[in-house]
């Protein structure tokens, strides 16, 4: 094997609520070339109950699935994969559980993204197939459990919204017995416009010249429109109006047999036409061109552009900074400490650059909650941190940074980690050390407070080596060093401080 060549292998797994999507590609000249793509339907979205809970057998199926995809990531380096999961995953009940199954099942981390998160990939992908065209566009792409829609310029979108309604959801909802009638298609479309009311004037005033369609969906109701005639290219209303005539000469969903219908996409197209005639008309949308490319594509270049110093997080935490007004003194005071921390037990305990970059942002952060109030400030952080829309940043990162600043200093709950995967908890302990110690350490906001130090981290046992010169003129640090040999204990970590009167060189 070429190992230069495959080290510029990437990979993007996309775990939709209809089907799950993989594509392999390789970096050529500073472009991707494609060398696979596989797709399997497994409707994990159908077998999600009202309360939440996932049917065995569709379960079962999508771990099957899984492992066929896993034997393709296999020798891929782990920094070029990125696997994310949508709608259904943000809806699971015991989402903790089945999500571990799933990492074992692909041997891949799985980022679990908000519906704002997977708007702007799609529109990051689509904008590929469109790449130097700086006109307006709106991009529309209906998955199995949500329909996102945004409109851009270039690779920049202007507004974004992913609504709670996909074509396994609506199918379900007003075709779960399987008929089809006039009356649940007009149900279906009135609940439909009803969740686009809140946008359709923001939307139309922004306008746009060019209307994308991506994903399944789209692909399928253009098959049908052009192979029955009714338009030449992408869907029109017009088309989609003699679709939904054609559609309704059909009693049930297991009758349909319309030209260009697959059978794969059969049993949740009535539900995604629903989706279309709502939105063509609340839009006012005269054509609509149907992209190849979708979220799997925006993966690609996102992950890309993570590698390359071409960072969507980075850009939402200065946005934050500024938002909130930090002081940027007291920021890069706390930011050079806890780096430093950081440095010295990164690289016996299995904590890479990712980790790093995290506890970066957290410093950066760690005070926003102060425009709010000074009591319990890091209780607003973290409250800021976790809801705000933060491009670029899936749930799991957002959850993680809400930890770092939320609980930088007093008490840290027994709990503090319940909402994260188990994989991530090793990681968030030390980076929380960090944190914490390096706030002690900073809390005068004076540089020359600030002691020379030594840290090593074996097991949960920490050792924190100071100066006995420093220790006599810094009693309130000494105090709230005392403090984190009890707080510590409740991230699984061992704190003993030692005093010596010899140097550190």
């Amino acid at each position: 094997m070429n190992t230069d060549l495959h080290l510029e292998t990437y990979a993007a797994v996309d775990l939709g609520s209809n089907s799950f999507h993989m594509l392999v590609a390789r970096r050529e000249h500073g472009e991707l070339r494609v060398l696979d793509r596989i797709r399997e339907m497994v409707r994990l979205g159908g077998g999600l109950d009202k309360d939440g809970n996932l049917d065995p057998e569709v379960r079962q199926r999508a771990l099957a699935c899984l492992s066929r995809f896993g034997q393709r990531l296999r020798g891929i380096p782990a920094n070029n994969l990125r696997a994310v999961g949508t709608q259904t995953f943000r809806r699971l009940k015991n989402a903790d559980e089945f999500l571990l199954e799933v990492e074992n099942a692909l041997e891949c981390p799985v980022d679990i993204i908000a519906g704002r998160e997977e708007a702007r990939l799609v529109y990051l992908g689509v904008s590929q197939w469109v790449a130097g065209e700086r006109q307006k566009k709106l991009v529309m792409d209906v998955g199995g459990g949500s329909t996102e829609l945004v409109i851009g310029e270039g690779v920049d979108p202007i507004e974004m919204e992913s609504m709670q309604f996909g074509c396994v959801s609506v199918t379900n909802r007003f075709f779960g017995n399987g008929e089809i009638t006039t009356k649940s298609l007009r149900l279906a479309q009135r609940a439909v416009a009803a969740e686009l009311q809140e946008l359709q004037s923001v939307y139309r005033k922004t306008g746009w010249q060019t209307a994308i369609g991506s994903s399944g969906t789209f692909r399928s109701a253009s098959a049908m429109c052009v192979a029955n005639g009714w338009c030449t290219k992408g869907v029109t209303p017009k088309a989609l109006k003699k679709l939904k005539q054609k559609a309704l000469t059909f009693k049930t969903i297991e009758d349909i047999d319309i030209d260009g219908l697959s059978e794969r996409r059969k049993p949740v197209f009535i539900g995604g036409l629903a989706i279309l005639l709502a939105c063509f008309k609340a839009l006012a949308i005269k054509e609509m061109l149907v992209s190849p490319y979708a979220l799997r594509e925006g993966l690609l270049q996102d992950l890309l552009g993570r590698l390359e110093h071409r960072d969507p997080r980075d850009k939402a935490v200065k946005a934050l900074m500024t938002r909130f007004a930090v002081d940027p003194a007291q920021v890069a005071r706390v930011q050079r400490t806890a780096l430093n921390l950081f440095d010295c037990v990164s690289e016996k305990n299995a904590l890479d650059e990712s980790h790093r970059v995290m506890l970066c942002w957290a410093t950066e952060l760690h005070e926003i909650g102060l425009s709010l109030s000074h009591e319990s400030y890091q209780r607003h952080s973290a409250y800021l941190v976790e809801a705000s829309d933060m491009s670029g940043f899936s749930r799991q990162e957002q959850l993680f940074l809400a930890v770092l600043v939320g609980f930088q200093r007093r008490d840290i709950p027994a709990d503090y980690a319940a909402n994260l995967p188990g994989r991530l908890h090793r990681a968030l302990a030390i980076t929380l050390m960090c944190m914490r110690l390096s706030w002690v350490f900073c809390r005068t906001r004076e540089d020359d407070a600030i002691p020379d130090f030594k840290l090593r981290l074996k097991g949960s046992r920490v050792r924190l080596v100071l100066s006995d010169n420093w220790r006599e003129n810094h009693p309130l640090t000494i105090a709230d060093l005392e403090y984190e040999i009890q707080a510590l204990q409740m991230a699984g970590l061992q704190l003993e401080i030692e005093y010596t009167s010899h140097g550190f060189n």
